[in-house]
């Protein structure tokens, strides 16, 4: 996968991003599916919630061009907690499970065969809960990896 940081400000924090985001990629995709994937991650002051994913590939039936935006927050362990959730939906995309579609003028999602309109409950909507199902479990996994490479040094 190739992944491109930008707005992170600090070396290390790019550095932990892209190996994180990598990581996630391992854990999530299949070799040859991640290798075909090209990932930006937008580091922004300013965002309406803790994170976004969405893809460029408009058109194509399985999108392979992403854009990852996460909130610059303090506490750099929930940047990661979010990049963890959002690679979650980023999986769902390029695997075909979630697609927005455009129906009788409004957009519904469609999720693993099931089509959800605007509404159904954020907190009801089965993709966000497998992300947050996902996110910590990720993310641990993730930081005992880093620490096992740095004891082994």
């Amino acid at each position: 996968m190739i992944v491109m940081v930008r707005g992170a400000k600090d070396n290390q924090l790019t550095k932990l991003l892209k190996m994180a985001a990598n990581f996630f990629a391992e854990k999530l995709l299949s070799s040859q599916l991640s290798k075909n994937i090209t990932l930006t991650i937008h580091i922004k002051d300013k965002l309406d919630a803790g994170g976004y994913c969405d893809y460029e590939d408009e058109g194509l039936p399985l999108p392979r061009t992403f854009n990852i935006e996460i909130k610059r927050i303090k506490t750099k362990i929930h940047m990661f907690l979010i990049l963890a959730h959002e690679m979650v939906h980023l999986k769902q995309m390029a695997k075909g499970e979630m697609k927005d579609r455009y129906k009788k003028s409004k957009y519904v999602t469609v999720y693993r065969g099931e089509t959800y309109g605007d509404d159904i409950s954020y907190w009801d909507q089965p993709w966000e809960i497998e992300a947050y199902g996902r996110e910590l479990g990720l993310y641990r996994i993730f930081c005992a990896k880093l620490k096992e490479e740095r004891l082994s040094k």
